[in-house]
């Protein structure tokens, strides 16, 4: 049971949704992983234990009233501001943790403070320097404040490879804070390659986002977020000590967090096992770790790649390559980075919208609609793989026409099954693996099901609709389908029917079907969104999508049915 604007089970009334290792090692082995973490960050060197015991005891009861004023102001859901420099609060599941000890955490961009804000939950208060697609990492300029919380806080995460050589330049104290710098857990080190250049000369618009022959963008390697993961939760118990209350609850949140990495690499393996592969040009290389991770395979011309990282313009044989290259069959996804959109991402974004092609849109900043690192590569994942039809991952190129026959056949509104307590179970299976209660979830979908047509028939070009007991017939004729990107990342299909003449009073004049299938193939069963004004009026319906089954089967084969889903 699904909702068909999101192609997922919905948790609310939303109208959008949002899911190294097999690959080179597995994360149940992160564990053992953690105990070297600690070995590439420096941790605070230990005291007199009497004085030690004084102090914890003084800090503790200030910073009790500290946190207790503080959760006034918090956001809840670990959100963040928009605005750069911001202090992201503690994550949702973070109410039952407990802290006998709170760190400070700064990190130089969101990507790395979200990965951090998770695995601290509540014993962690973190703030990201560059927190906001609208900021340019690559011109931005620490101010004095930023300096100086860098140099206060607990504990400092680095993205390091020369991306955010600014905050590498400030006075940290090794002896006092733990640094944890991921590109130095990766073995990789700034050069002057990498080191982005801020001076323009007169006139000169842009930046400079030299990266040579190394890709800094180390939050897109799954094998560095791992890293990054077990470095943070060393930090975390090395500072709080082993035996330490926050140093359980900074243990159980990376349990949780290595289980969401488990499925990740589950993910990519049952691509990898079905041979799924992906053929993609980029206007940049920002994603390549995670390209290369799922298996898919780089067509972009070297040259233009060579000419876009190097800030040169490509030739114009290097452009037209690329932009027929985009065109022609042997590419299925188009990369762009919207934050740099100069003309020749342009032109190339023109190609693959002409040639219908599915094109992936990736921020360098974790976006304000994403809660963890982990949750964007997982969608951008499955963006690329576009291999889950029924979750919305799919290629646009595969979408095809459909006709009316699919959906031939009588059907049952599955309303009055949800207010006679048939679907009690469905909601209550829900519940259990969802974020709202039973009661919460019928209620959800009272409004989502909701409909007085009790019966649809379909033959032929025809519908009949019947309320009360009385039907109403019209003929449909096939208006195309409209591809829907929903804010969270999927996507999904309807296909539009108006119906001819004048329709009789019960027969709606649009109908638009969606069943999460892109091409021709028997309907299973279908939501159904109706209107008397236009195809793009009604496509602006996204909360009520009454939804039907066959109406030869029993109540409880409905209810089993959509217990399968």
């Amino acid at each position: 049971m699904t909702d068909p604007n999101t192609s997922q089970p919905s948790t609310n009334h939303s109208k959008n949704h949002q899911t190294d290792s097999p690959i080179g090692g597995s994360a149940s082995d992160s564990t053992a992983r953690s105990s070297n973490a600690s070995a590439v960050i420096t941790t605070v060197s230990k005291r007199n234990t009497i004085i030690g015991i004084v102090v914890a005891f003084v800090i503790g009861a200030v910073l009790g009233v500290l946190i207790l004023g503080a959760f006034t102001s918090l956001k809840p859901n670990g959100s963040t501001s928009s605005t750069v420099g911001n202090t992201a609060s503690p994550a949702a599941d973070a109410t039952n943790d407990s802290c006998d000890t709170t760190f400070t955490v700064v990190a130089s961009v969101n990507q790395w403070g979200s990965l951090a804000q998770q695995l601290g939950g509540s014993c962690a208060t973190v703030t990201s320097l560059i927190n906001s697609t609208s900021a340019d990492p690559h011109d931005y300029e620490a101010t004095a404040s930023d300096l100086a919380k860098l140099a206060k806080a607990d504990i400092v995460v680095l993205n390091g490879a020369g991306y955010d050589s600014w905050a590498e330049k400030a006075q940290l104290d090794t002896k006092r804070q733990a640094v944890v710098n991921v590109g130095d857990l990766m073995g990789i080190t700034a050069t002057e390659e990498h080191e982005h250049d801020h001076d323009h000369a007169d006139g000169e618009e842009g930046h400079h986002h030299h990266h040579g022959s190394t890709n800094p963008h180390l939050w897109f390697s799954p094998e560095a977020v791992l890293k990054a993961a077990e470095a943070i939760n060393a930090a975390y118990t090395d500072k709080a000590g082993a035996s330490s209350a926050t140093a359980a609850t900074a243990q159980r949140h990376f349990n949780e967090w290595n289980g969401e990495y488990a499925d990740f690499v589950t993910l990519v393996n049952k691509a990898r096992s079905t041979d799924v592969q992906r053929r993609y040009v980029a206007t940049e290389s920002i994603i390549s770790y995670l390209l290369e991770y799922i298996g898919a395979i780089d067509k972009t011309p070297a040259t233009y790649t060579n000419a876009m990282n190097s800030e040169a313009e490509p030739s114009a044989a290097d452009l037209k390559n690329a932009m027929n290259i985009v065109s022609g069959n042997d590419m299925d996804l188009l990369v762009v980075n919207p934050q740099e959109m100069n003309g020749f991402a342009k032109k190339l974004n023109e190609a693959a919208q002409s040639s219908n092609k599915t094109i992936i849109s990736v921020t360098e900043q974790l976006p304000e609609n994403q809660k963890t690192l982990l949750g964007w590569l997982t969608l951008i994942a499955n963006q690329a793989l576009a291999a889950d039809t029924t979750n919305g991952y799919f290629l646009t190129q595969d979408v095809k026409d459909r006709s009316l026959s699919d959906y031939e056949g009588e059907w049952q509104s599955v309303y009055p099954l949800l207010q006679d307590g048939t679907l009690d179970k469905v909601m209550e299976a829900k519940a259990k693996k969802g974020d709202m209660t039973a009661a919460e979830y019928t209620k959800y979908y009272d409004v989502g099901y909701k409909t007085d047509v009790e019966r649809i028939a379909i033959k032929g070009d025809q519908m009949s609709f019947t309320r009360g007991g009385k039907t109403a017939t019209a003929t449909y004729e096939y208006s195309g389908f409209k591809i829907l990107d929903y804010a969270k990342g999927n996507r999904g299909v309807r296909y539009l029917f108006t119906a001819t003449g004048d329709a009789p009073e019960g027969a709606p004049k649009i109908v638009q079907f969606s069943d999460h299938g892109i091409a021709p193939t028997k309907a299973a069963h279908f939501h159904i969104f109706m209107g008397n004004d236009s195809q793009e009026e009604t496509l602006k319906e996204m909360d009520n999508w009454p939804t039907y089954y066959p109406a030869s089967m029993s109540k409880e084969e409905v209810a089993t049915e959509m217990l399968a889903h």
